[in-house]
């Protein structure tokens, strides 16, 4: 699933260039309402990036999808175009055993080739997910679904969604930052989108781990210091993956004595309050005769645009209404599929 951008596509028998996958990519040949988009006869390409190196190239086309209805039986939607991937080099799927990943959905806003734009109406608009934390390399199976949500509409936190770049991409107003329920002084500006050289806030599914502007995370990184220095047996260590903040513990703890950190949304109470477990990132790590353990905040700096990503989401129920422009979160175990 990816917020970021228009494209649906899966892998496809035939591709030259595959990742492993259970089971076998899309069998096109055995489906009678498989059809290439043809232009002067000839089928239409399609190439797309993404920001960790990934890409897929293929052929656009038509098939008929089914979907599962809350009541039972099955929704059925002919005509959806979609990418047929005969070149896939998708470095996040990598390294899975077992992989039952085939593709991307892309839930982008405002353009016809948006997944939720063909479905059409019956969709309301609306569609939600509700991502589980991975423990021990284990993620629990969960749902994308789409409309019947106008009661938690109501009944839940919620802030604006904009369209700011005018591109696929969601936008909220973030306006600080808190730890604990420390507010930190960040003036809201740095978050604002300001010509070419500030994008705003985007919340995006594709992302890991956020990304905070750099005055906003210098800030962030100096209040997480200050916290962790009342605390004997940290050491702080190098990070990888771009994670600066990294401390070696003397004694395996996981999430005990980690702080919540709350993005401040625009709105009435739109605090998002992520709990330790989605702020932070908790590893064990052996060593001759004993374990010792390590924890990164789990973001990182960026110079130009801030980004919710999919680790700090986790255990929230996120409905994104794009016919009223609104997201609608609210915390929740999404181990147990609510």
């Amino acid at each position: 699933m990816d917020t970021c951008s228009n494209l649906v596509w899966m892998q496809c028998e035939g591709c030259t260039k595959c990742f492993d996958q259970t089971p076998k990519p899309y069998p096109k040949s055995n489906s009678s309402s498989f059809r290439p988009l043809l232009v002067k006869n000839k089928p239409t390409p399609y190439k797309r990036e993404y920001r960790d190196g990934s890409n897929t190239h293929g052929i656009l086309a038509r098939e008929t999808f089914y979907f599962t209805l809350k009541t039972g039986g099955m929704a059925k939607f002919e005509n959806v175009e979609f990418g047929c991937g005969l070149s896939n080099d998708m470095l996040m799927y990598k390294g899975y055993k077992n992989n039952k990943i085939a593709g991307l959905i892309g839930l982008g806003w405002d353009d016809n080739s948006s997944f939720l734009k063909q479905l059409g109406p019956q969709t309301e608009g609306i569609f939600s997910y509700c991502l589980p934390v991975v423990v021990s390399g284990k993620t629990p199976s969960t749902y994308l679904r789409f409309g019947d949500y106008a009661s938690h509409l109501k009944t839940h936190k919620s802030t604006p969604l904009y369209n700011t770049n005018k591109d696929s991409s969601y936008y909220v107003d973030l306006q600080g930052i808190s730890v604990n329920k420390t507010r930190l002084n960040i003036n809201p500006k740095v978050f604002a989108f300001k010509n070419n050289t500030r994008f705003g806030c985007m919340i995006d599914t594709v992302t890991p781990y956020s990304r905070i502007v750099s005055p906003a995370f210098d800030v962030l990184k100096l209040a997480l210091e200050k916290y962790f220095s009342k605390f004997k047996g940290l050491k702080k260590i190098k990070g990888e993956s771009g994670l600066e903040l990294c401390y070696e513990r003397s004694k395996p703890e996981k999430y005990k004595n980690l702080p919540d950190v709350t993005f401040h949304l625009w709105g009435m109470e739109a605090d998002f309050v992520m709990k330790a477990e989605a702020v932070f990132e908790v590893v064990g790590r052996s060593i001759p005769m004993r374990v010792r353990e390590y924890f990164c905040l789990a973001m990182i700096r960026d110079s130009k645009v801030s980004v919710i990503g999919s680790y700090q989401q986790t255990n929230h129920r996120m409905i994104h209404d794009t016919k009223n422009k609104r997201l609608v979160f609210y915390p929740v175990d999404c181990s147990k599929n609510p």
